[in-house]
């Protein structure tokens, strides 16, 4: 369509096709035999004398190439190629002089006095025509059927160039681009063949190497300790039952199982001397993902090295075994290091664990295998802290309990690094068990003799006996209140003997919870009316639990007590049950002083017990809250606690509610 502006026709696409003809840069270029070579062609096969390689720009037409006409370029409103690029087919005029388009056209009236023209679009791979191939006689004709296919398959090849010539600049830019940023990385890079001859060392490699290019040609084995590299074949031949694996493969064999391999190697520079390093290697690909070489980052380990003497220097004196445990998954873990207490833990060097980590798991206790992995599939997916009490196999037969405790990172490729320390606690776990029996033993045999004194006591202190002396009852009730608080410390440690071993017992059943609540209510008004509290229950929900009622009732009693013991005179405890997202939620709240912020860490440890002047608070077992915890949890819940100096304090216990 004309444009008031201009006296010829302009593609619709025009502002777009102008772009994609200056990104190929060829406007005002040197000549090119490539292109060259098909206007001539064009001239022969169509028996004519000019043959050009157009590309129409904004006002003029620019020739890539010609053949027979010496004008570079002419104005955009004579050329005939402007009307070419409308559409896709062939513009073949076979009389410019009977022409109304062109009869009056200088190049038809003048130099180079056109009488016959045609040509065909060049368009790139997008699709936009930037210019013709044409050809042009002085005389009219027509071409023939042969001529038309040849110069129509001339252009596709001319067309074909461009973006040949397009995408070469692309590849040199990028070419240029890598360059630069190899030359100018602050770490060390060099590339290789796909046989590991070196192609490229960045100056940062020339510089850590401390030589120039004299390493091109050079195998990257050649920079590596022979006695290692050997060493490693032969790891891998053993691991993999491969017998070919030598020399270069070495290196690229991880690459089978992952992107990118990352090792410790010594290396070894032109004067001899020796770098410590980590050589991470990843495969250069070409566009059909075939490897065509390799590049390698060299990162310098020497400080890290004096580092680690150190850390081993200190790791020797320390009783236990110091690691770094990598895992990525079940199958895919190893250790980064591992201190030398590791042959007294295990019988095996650290060399063994960080070439073969899995042997370790071949010497502890099979039993214990499961919990071991799926605690720590647990803390890598949490990021949680680690630990651990297991049990290895010794070399005589017998079994070593050893404690790993560990913190987690996540590192690069998806994995986590623990660091942690793993001891000996055998005669812990004798002097834990020593003390068990013990307290077993001391308990069963204090408990009948204790109900016998605690059951005469009552009878003389309630009077069955007759009146007792003034002088002599104070006596007798404090000697009763004290054989009753031994009771009750033996009953707990009984039951704790009982949870540790696993030997207590729990009835799981669907219960009301209501009835259940009310049922500790009562069982526990009393105790508190001692103490001037009264006990209040809250809710009217329908909930229903599965639990042990007289684990729960003790649980209850316990929380009961300890906060009408600690609730001000006058005061009210109250009892609420909410639910919350399939949870019952149980709460037990007095308006005490609250727990001093010391012990709130320790409150639910054996025979902890908070300071208190309050002699009205008398000294519990120091087992109660542990003793909650564990037979709660053993149901299926948990249990906390939320508290505010001078606000009080909140007991609550959530449950699984029953299906």
């Amino acid at each position: 369509m004309p444009n008031p502006e201009r006296p010829y026709p302009l593609p619709v696409n025009e502002s777009q096709r102008l772009r994609a003809l200056h990104e190929l840069e060829l406007l005002d270029s040197a000549d090119e035999e490539s292109f060259d070579h098909l206007t001539r062609l064009a001239s022969l096969i169509c028996e004519v004398p000019i043959s050009v390689i157009s590309l129409v720009d904004t006002d003029r037409q620019w020739f890539k190439s010609r053949v027979g006409l010496d004008a570079q370029e002419t104005s955009r409103d004579v050329a005939f190629c402007t009307h070419a690029i409308l559409t896709a087919e062939i513009l073949e005029i076979p009389d410019a002089h009977l022409d109304p388009r062109f009869c009056n056209n200088p190049l038809v009236t003048g130099d180079p006095n056109i009488g016959y023209y045609a040509g065909t679009p060049l368009h790139t791979a997008e699709g936009y025509r930037v210019g013709t191939l044409c050809v042009i006689d002085h005389q009219p004709r027509l071409l023939t059927a042969a001529q038309r296919e040849s110069l129509e398959l001339l252009g596709a090849l001319a067309s074909r160039q461009l973006e040949l010539r397009k995408v070469s600049l692309v590849n040199a830019r990028q070419a240029a681009l890598q360059q630069a940023l190899l030359n100018s990385a602050g770490c060390a890079m060099l590339c290789t063949s796909r046989d590991g001859l070196l192609t490229y060392l960045n100056p940062t490699a020339q510089q850590l190497m401390e030589t120039n290019d004299s390493l091109l040609g050079q195998r990257l084995t050649d920079l590596l300790d022979v006695r290692e590299l050997q060493g490693r074949a032969v790891l891998l031949r053993e691991q993999l039952g491969k017998q070919d694996i030598q020399g270069f493969n070495v290196l690229i064999q991880p690459l089978d199982q992952a992107t990118v391999s990352s090792q410790e190697w010594t290396l070894r520079r032109s004067d001899g001397s020796e770098l410590p390093a980590t050589l991470t290697l990843s495969a250069i690909r070409d566009e059909n993902a075939v490897v065509i070489g390799y590049l390698s980052l060299i990162q310098d380990l020497s400080e890290l090295q004096l580092v680690r003497q150190r850390l081993q220097k200190i790791a020797e004196q320390v009783p236990g075994m110091l690691y770094q445990f990598v895992r990525y998954s079940e199958t895919d873990f190893h250790f980064a290091y591992a201190s030398e207490g590791i042959r007294a833990l295990y019988n095996i060097t650290p060399q063994q664990a960080m070439h073969h980590p899995e042997c370790l798991f071949d010497v502890v206790a099979a039993e214990d295998v499961p919990r071991i992995m799926e605690s720590m599939r647990v803390s890598a997916e949490k990021l949680s802290p680690w630990r651990e009490e297991y049990r290895v196999v010794t070399a005589e037969g017998g079994l070593r309990w050893l404690e790993g405790r560990a913190l987690p990172q996540p590192v690069a490729g998806g994995g986590v690094m623990w660091n942690g320390f793993i001891s000996d606690i055998s005669e812990r776990k004798k002097v834990e068990q020593l003390k068990s029996e013990f307290v077993s033993t001391v308990s069963h045999e204090l408990r009948t003799p204790l109900t016998s004194v605690s059951g005469a006591l009552g009878l003389v202190v309630n009077g069955a006996l007759g009146e007792v002396p003034p002088a002599m009852s104070e006596m007798l009730q404090i000697a009763y209140q004290n054989s009753q608080r031994l009771s009750l410390l033996i009953n707990d440690l009984l039951d704790m003997e009982k949870l540790n071993a696993g030997k207590m017992l729990f009835d799981m059943c669907c219960q009301q919870l209501l009835p259940l609540l009310q049922e500790a209510l009562d069982s526990n008004r009393e105790y508190a009316s001692r103490f001037a509290v009264t006990l209040r229950l809250e809710g009217a929900h329908k909930l229903q639990v599965a639990v042990d009622r007289l684990r729960l009732q003790q649980v209850l009693s316990n929380l009961l007590s300890n906060a009408a013991k600690y609730a001000p005179p006058g005061s009210e405890v109250l009892l609420t049950f909410t639910c919350d997202h399939e949870q019952a939620v149980v709460s037990v709240h007095d308006h005490g002083p609250g727990i001093p912020e010391a012990f709130r860490p320790r409150i639910f440890q054996k025979f902890a017990q908070a300071d208190s002047s309050d002699s009205r608070q008398g000294a519990g077992t120091g087992l109660g809250l542990a003793l909650s915890r564990e037979m709660i949890e053993r149901m299926g819940g948990k249990i906390g606690f939320r508290c505010e100096d001078g606000q009080g304090t909140t007991f609550w216990i959530s449950l699984p509610l029953a299906n």
